[in-house]
């Protein structure tokens, strides 16, 4: 049969992409764009690498008999999904589309979403999901769709297989505002973004309480008072490019290691000059970090949450590590309930996916007082430690200024299995600060002649023998702090030796 005779159905074909091209029609699409955000299609070219989008189901649509009967066009089914390349790696890739009907997900919706899932976890490719939707599509058939709860087992098994990341680019509620507690990295658009059980109107119907869509479950909300979103973005544009930075320091899953790159040198400049001599006063560890780490390779998560803690990605001489530091400019590094939890989920998602974890203890201890035993500091403090001994990628510690209690321990302090501890001359060790147990022996001190004023004034460091820990053992060396970077990346080759490939080791809990 000549080609010419295929022509009709070849020309149907087509004509089939290019309405589901449309989107959810032109009036639809210049509405989104009216309120400053990208389409679907748009945004999944701007996360992909240039030509390396296969999508499924591009031709699915509703399938009630009520929308058949009505003649109604869901174009994709509000669910465009399909494999791509990051960086020329290989992911999965879902974006609801608030275009059609809200960007609800109908049964075919459900068949779409539960598929790819299955393939990402038989295949072991990371997801990233394109969050803009309202849950379950009211009228069409429940099966498959939000309301069973095989997704929420999908993603549990997936979890810690590979790397699950999740923007909320608009009004989420129901069904994906589930979805993004249980990936591992969040983002949300400021100003655009909204992750909750139920809407507005639903909330004033259950509760009577009015509450706009941001002060309910905005980005504020989840980046710096729940923890359920990790970082916040100005723009659509830049919350897709903390995804593509996010997946560059992961392997692709738990089977693989995390890639290696070309090494940058650090941000110049001596170390010590960032350090105060005094105990007492604050500065920004993230300028010391920079010091340390590859150029520009430093990447914070949850920054806005849990303040007393950074967690973030880096590369040290090209390979990947995870970082946990204490920050003393808020509450001079002190561990409170928030901080614990960040903490806690940032070293299972490091263990999960063989990236080593750097400490930089400048800790106080761990926060107490009435409103920190109301929140459980005590038991999510301890959690740290807890989870910090179930790691098993290598672990090097750093005491920076000091390290007291609870609070040390936390922090990978002596006896948590690291392959190298460091202390700097700035050091500081001891069951509490000074303000503790030393205040009494120091007024001891000077009331016998044995200190003067000016000795007791300056400071803790007038009894604290940098020498002691390394003398006893306590860390493996004290070292000038330009010597760190070196003596990091020479402990992480030694323990990166083992030619057994990595594996498969537990989830992450959201």
């Amino acid at each position: 049969m000549p080609a010419e005779d295929w022509k009709p159905e070849l020309e149907a074909i087509e004509e089939h992409r290019e309405r589901a091209l449309e989107l959810g029609g032109p009036e639809r699409v210049a509405r989104q764009r009216e309120n400053g955000k990208l389409t679907v299609r748009e945004r999944i070219d701007w996360l992909l690498d240039p030509g390396t989008f296969l999508e499924l189901g591009m031709l699915a649509t509703q399938q009630s008999t009520r929308a058949q009967m009505e003649g109604k066009y869901t174009a994709a089914d509000g669910l465009v999904v399909g494999f791509g390349r990051v960086d020329g790696r290989e992911i999965i890739v879902a974006g609801e589309d608030f275009t059609v009907m809200g960007g609800s997900e109908g049964r075919v919706g459900g068949l779409k979403r539960n598929r790819i899932l299955n393939i990402a976890i038989k295949h072991k490719i990371p997801m990233v999901w394109l969050l803009d939707g309202v849950g379950a599509r009211t009228g069409e058939s429940l099966r498959g769709s939000w309301v069973g709860g095989d997704f929420f087992i999908t993603m549990s098994r997936l979890s810690g297989q590979v790397p699950q990341v999740g923007i909320a680019m608009g009004p989420c509620a129901g069904g994906p505002a589930l979805m993004a507690p249980l990936m591992d990295f969040v983002v949300m658009v400021e100003g655009m973004s909204m992750l909750a059980a139920g809407g507005p109107p639903i909330v004033e119907s259950a509760t009577g309480e009015k509450v706009s869509k941001e002060d309910l479950g905005g980005s504020k909300i989840h980046t710096r008072i729940s923890g359920v979103a990790d970082n916040e973005a100005p723009s659509e544009e830049t919350a897709i490019d903390m995804v593509r930075q996010y997946l560059s320091y992961l392997p692709p899953n738990a089977w693989q290691h995390p890639p290696l790159s070309e090494p940058i040198p650090p941000d110049p400049g001596d170390i010590l000059d960032l350090i105060p001599k005094s105990s007492k006063r604050p500065y920004d560890m993230r300028k010391v970090l920079d010091r340390i780490v590859d150029g520009g390779s430093r990447f914070d998560i949850k920054p806005d949450f849990g303040t007393s803690m950074i967690t973030c990605f880096a590369r040290v001489k090209g390979r990947p590590v995870g970082i946990l530091a204490n920050q003393p400019m808020v509450r001079a590094g002190i561990i409170d309930a928030q901080a614990a939890d960040k903490a806690t989920h940032f070293m299972q998602l490091c263990d999960a996916f063989h990236l080593p974890l750097l400490f930089f203890a400048d800790v106080p201890g761990v926060m107490t007082g009435s409103k920190a035993e109301q929140e459980g500091t005590l038991r999510r403090g301890l959690r740290m430690a807890h989870v910090l001994g179930q790691t098993t990628v290598p672990t090097v510690s750093v005491v920076v200024r000091k390290a007291f209690g609870m609070g040390g321990v936390a922090m990978c302090g002596q006896g948590m299995g690291q392959v190298l501890t460091l202390a700097w001359p700035t050091a500081e060790f001891g069951t509490m600060p000074m303000s503790g147990a030393v205040q009494a022996a120091h007024r001891r001190d000077l009331e016998s002649g044995k200190m003067t004023m000016e000795e007791l004034s300056s400071g803790y460091d007038t009894y604290n023998d940098i020498f002691g820990p390394a003398e006893s053992f306590q860390v493996d060396d004290i070292v000038e702090p330009s010597e760190t970077r070196d003596r990091i990346a020479r402990a992480l080759e030694a323990a990166a030796t083992d030619p057994s490939p990595p594996e498969y080791k537990h989830g992450i809990m959201p």
